[in-house]
């Protein structure tokens, strides 16, 4: 699969921030992000089918938001993965933008706060866990640029966990 885009993935901090924006900057001095961050940076992508949402599958996702510059990629994997009969492999959808620290960290900002991670069946593929993600799915995350969470060791070992980064 070629990339819907030539946004290539960033290889630690500063290329993160060169190509995604100094998040630092929009932290106020409570620590919360400021909402002009949403308004230069993030963007909604509509997914090609519906995933239940993880805390409440009732609840289904038809789309989520994203890094602007990630709506291209984040549209042309979950089309491929359409397009590759693997929409069963998705149990559950565990949210992609969400303002935080990595979990292991109390420093480190998590790659989620960028809006260039996604966390998919997260009920089956916990972080610290080998999991069971489909090979498929990984694949073509892989073929996208994504680093997939699975490839770590130990307790931050995260097969939930797809991200446009390395080095971070």
């Amino acid at each position: 699969m070629d990339s819907a885009s030539d946004l290539k993935p960033p290889n630690g901090l500063a290329e993160i921030i060169s190509t995604f924006g100094d998040i630092e900057a929009y932290i106020d001095d409570s620590g919360l992000l400021m909402s002009t961050w949403n308004i230069d940076y993030l963007s909604i992508v509509d997914l090609p089918f519906p995933i239940p949402l993880a805390w409440n599958k009732s609840v289904v996702v038809d789309r989520m938001t994203c890094h602007k510059l990630m709506v291209p990629i984040f549209a042309n994997v979950f089309s491929q993965i359409q397009n590759d009969g693997l929409v069963y492999a998705i149990s559950d959808f565990g949210g992609c933008f969400s303002f935080r620290q990595e979990r292991h960290s109390n420093t480190k900002i998590s790659t989620h706060a960028w809006g260039i991670a996604v966390d998919l069946n997260p009920n089956e593929d916990a972080q610290g866990t080998v999991g069971n993600m489909n090979a498929g799915i990984v694949d073509i995350f892989r073929r996208a640029g994504f680093k997939w969470g699975g490839d770590w060791v130990g307790r931050t070992d995260d097969p939930m966990h797809m991200q446009y980064a390395t080095g971070y």
